[in-house]
């Protein structure tokens, strides 16, 4: 009687994940109707709609709207892929050739990593890499929430190396690079950027100064701590607030770290041991060489302050 149930209960959630035949029909007509009277938010409205009605009709008709002219439309119906959990390949699949052909509107772009968050999707990788260093804040953004929800292993040697870069906070500007870091929180490393940015280049209204500002304004500001480190506490457990603690995790932890990412790429975890034996001392060496260093670089600093 309690095996009945279950299989009972199994069929329900099944039943549930995706809509009936009437349904998507429905569905379709509403959205039909309300997408050719109105005006670009009215459509937008149309199309997420389908976002919980997951059928085949529906995500063919979704397909259909991924080629529409309006980049405004197009990203949110990747949105509303998201949620066609029915056949979370299929749909994947579909948000890739969507991110392949749309690779120049950052919210079609952006709304492609939160559908695969929202499906699970993991056949983004290794195709995705270059979003690590994309200028667009809001496609790096949704990058690591989408490595996160899926904790993809794939990409931690990624993620180690963009802890490098994030820890401490680097702030660039296009005509020239200033690096601050105060040891401040909130916006203060911003602010003496900016300082250190005028007195380098001058105050004024120099056309110069105003280009390097508004670009710098739109995806310049490149400190992703906190999305960075949430990203990797998702996929490994722990947080780090440094890129020096994150390696020396990933050194002891190297082995098991190799066969993780090699069952994800459908390989014999253990195929990978003897390689990984090898990377994971030349990892140690690295690390207490820049340790060494990190110490010689302090101790001239305190020595620096004492003669001053």
């Amino acid at each position: 009687m309690r095996t009945l149930m279950l299989c009972v209960l199994a069929t329900a959630v099944l039943a549930h994940d995706k809509a009936s035949d009437d349904a998507a029909k429905e569905a379709i007509a509403k959205f039909q109707e309300a997408f050719k009277a109105g005006d670009v938010e009215a459509k937008q409205g149309a199309v997420f709609n389908l976002h919980d009605v997951p059928h085949d009709l529906v995500l063919k008709e979704l397909e259909k709207v991924l080629r529409n002219k309006d980049p405004n439309v197009r990203h949110v119906a990747c949105l509303a892929v998201g949620g066609q959990k029915h056949d979370p390949k299929r749909a994947g699949d579909l948000l890739m050739k969507t991110y392949r052909k749309d690779a120049s509107s950052e919210n079609v772009v952006a709304s492609c990593f939160e559908a695969m968050a929202e499906l699970k999707y993991m056949g983004y990788w290794p195709e995705i890499k270059p979003a690590f260093k994309d200028e667009r804040n809001v496609v790096v953004i949704r990058l690591l929430d989408l490595l996160g929800s899926t904790q993809d292993w794939r990409a931690f040697p990624d993620l180690v190396e963009m802890y490098r870069t994030t820890m401490p906070a680097r702030i660039s500007w296009s005509t020239g690079t200033i690096t601050v870091d105060t040891g401040a929180a909130g916006d203060a490393d911003a602010k003496a950027a900016e300082s250190a940015f005028n007195a380098k280049y001058g105050q004024g209204g120099s056309k110069e100064k105003n280009k390097a500002k508004s670009k710098a304004n739109s995806f310049d500001l490149r400190n992703f701590t906190p999305q960075i480190k949430a990203c990797v506490k998702r996929i490994t457990g722990q947080e780090f607030d440094n890129a020096l603690d994150l390696e020396e995790w990933w050194c002891e932890n190297y082995i098991e770290v190799a066969k993780k990412i090699a069952v994800l790429e459908g390989k014999d975890p253990e195929s990978v041991v003897p390689r990984a034996k090898a990377e994971q001392a030349e990892l140690k060496a690295k690390i207490e060489e820049e340790r060494a260093k990190l110490d010689e670089d302090l101790a001239k600093q305190r020595d620096e302050e004492k003669r001053k």
